[in-house]
């Protein structure tokens, strides 16, 4: 094979030797081990897209299950065969990629977002693999020097666009946003009906008015600011000074806290489930179609726990004596006096008057309006304390992959899944903890269950690998593996 055959088969079967092949050894091992539905899909999904040819692959593996040493010969000319049709698909992407570069007008928005959104919906859904997909594609078509300019200006309007640093575009978006505003404008002086002429530059909250209105700063995941809303207007919906509150603020800084609250009354002013409010509050809250399954489940049960403490408040305050609704003396004379007449025609005639019954009897209702009892009271039902929200830790395996390696965005699965295994053979050869045949079954064994765990928990925030069985599983196996970390970590300096 010529070099650039090499780098790109090395790049592409990271596993991949003149001597062997970790999935036909895997594959016999399954079939092996009666594990007949994963041997068929390994042969599927890799042996088949490997060795196309399907007399040779059949060949192939006889070979290797009757141990002939023809086998090697076998493989080593596959191997070449491989190689020789990645270079060919490699420039047929390169073409694919770069068919449509030269003839853009980087001053056109609507032709920049329609190659760029077209190239997207090809290589991948997440747009940040995109980025590096298409830098691999410059650095294959340097080596083989086939349109390398040409797949560079690609790879550069793909990273300008995720990005959104392309002038055009920006221009574009801004004269949108700014017709959506105008629109918004439009339909507040109509909701007001034209009489919103106050000067909202006046107005002026207090530091308590904006701790009841905001929520907290830092929340960077949507389901956490989704609860956070939650908690904060639950109990407050029936409250028209706070409402009014949050309408001013939202109109003075332009945000959507008038919109999440009114999601939040809506619902429970029509006894809506509280899945359905957490949904209509989520609708608000983000812009754009936005579904996840892990979040969704996340979402629900987290709520619920933070719901068990929340509805303690209403309890309290219905068990609170009720604020009297005297708060003036002309109106506290009056029901002194009626009081009084009824007492005059319960009581029997007396020799001597009753006045000290009057003072004791108006005392008593003084003592009821005084305006500390009043104002306490009414401050303990405007301000029910909220359970204090612990901080969210991720652990998902998507969250640990982005926790170590410092990026904002989920690593795209396939990518993920597609290079882990040898970082997985790497962490397990050193944790054995009793010796044995390292290609044998055991190992294969441990390195599915490590695998198979990745993959089942990648998306799942409350996975626990020291808790699990498949933990155990490996123990029994003779291997200590008691994080996930190092198996992560691998991948990441491999990548590098």
């Amino acid at each position: 094979m010529t070099d650039i055959q090499q780098r790109i088969l090395k790049e592409e079967y990271p596993t991949m030797s003149f001597g062997s092949d970790s999935d036909i050894e895997r594959y016999f091992d399954m079939r092996k081990q009666g594990r007949q539905t994963d041997a068929l899909a390994l042969y599927n999904s890799r042996l088949r897209k490997k060795y196309p040819n399907d007399a040779q692959r059949a060949e192939l593996l006889r070979y290797y299950r009757s141990r002939d040493p023809r086998y090697a010969e076998m493989l080593r000319e596959s191997i070449i065969n491989l190689a020789e049709s990645l270079v060919t698909r490699t420039t047929y992407v390169i073409s694919l990629l770069t068919k449509d570069i030269d003839s853009i007008d980087m001053t056109d928005a609507y032709s920049v977002i329609k190659l760029a959104e077209g190239l997207l919906s090809v290589i991948s859904p997440d747009r940040y693999v995109a980025i590096s997909f298409t830098e691999k594609y410059v650095r294959y078509a340097k080596a083989l020097n086939f349109r390398h300019p040409e797949m560079e200006r690609t790879a550069e309007l793909i990273r300008l666009y995720v990005t959104d640093t392309i002038e055009s575009v920006q221009d574009l978006k801004k004269e949108r946003e700014e017709k959506r505003k105008q629109r918004a404008r439009q339909a507040e002086r109509h909701t007001d009906g034209g009489h919103a002429n106050f000067d909202l530059s006046r107005i002026v909250f207090s530091d308590a008015d904006l701790q009841r209105i905001r929520i907290p700063e830092g929340i960077s995941k949507t389901e956490d600011t989704v609860i956070a809303y939650c908690l904060k207007y639950w109990n407050l919906t029936g409250d028209p000074a706070f409402e009014k509150a949050v309408f001013l603020y939202s109109r003075k800084f332009h945000t959507k806290h008038h919109d999440v609250f009114q999601a939040i009354k809506n619902g429970r002013d029509h006894g809506w489930k509280d899945e359905e409010i957490l949904n209509a509050v989520l609708a608000t809250v983000v812009t754009g179609y936005y579904y996840s399954i892990s979040g969704d489940l996340y979402l629900q049960r987290t709520w619920a726990r933070y719901k068990a403490g929340l509805e303690v408040v209403p309890s309290e305050m219905d068990a609170a004596p009720a604020p009297v609704a005297v708060t003036t003396k002309k109106t506290a004379r009056k029901a002194s006096a009626k009081k009084r007449v009824k007492a005059e025609k319960r009581a029997k005639p007396r020799s001597t008057p009753a006045k000290p019954k009057k003072a004791t009897l108006s005392t008593k209702s003084a003592k009821r309006v005084t305006p500390f009892k009043i104002e306490k009271t009414q401050a303990s039902r405007k301000k029910p304390k909220l359970p204090p929200a612990p901080a969210f830790k991720p652990n998902s395996v998507a969250d640990m992959i982005r926790k170590m390696t410092g990026k904002t965005y989920t690593v795209y699965e396939d990518l993920f899944f597609r290079e882990i295994r040898p970082s997985i053979r790497t962490v397990l050869a050193a944790s054995r903890s009793r010796r044995g045949n390292p290609f044998g079954s055991r190992q294969n064994d441990a390195e599915e269950i490590v695998y198979d765990f990745l993959h089942g928990h990648y998306e799942d925030p409350y996975q626990n690998w020291k808790e699990s069985d498949e933990k155990k599983a490996l123990e029994e196996l003779g291997y200590t593996l008691p994080a996930l970390e190092p198996v992560i970590a691998g991948w990441i300096e491999e990548k590098k």
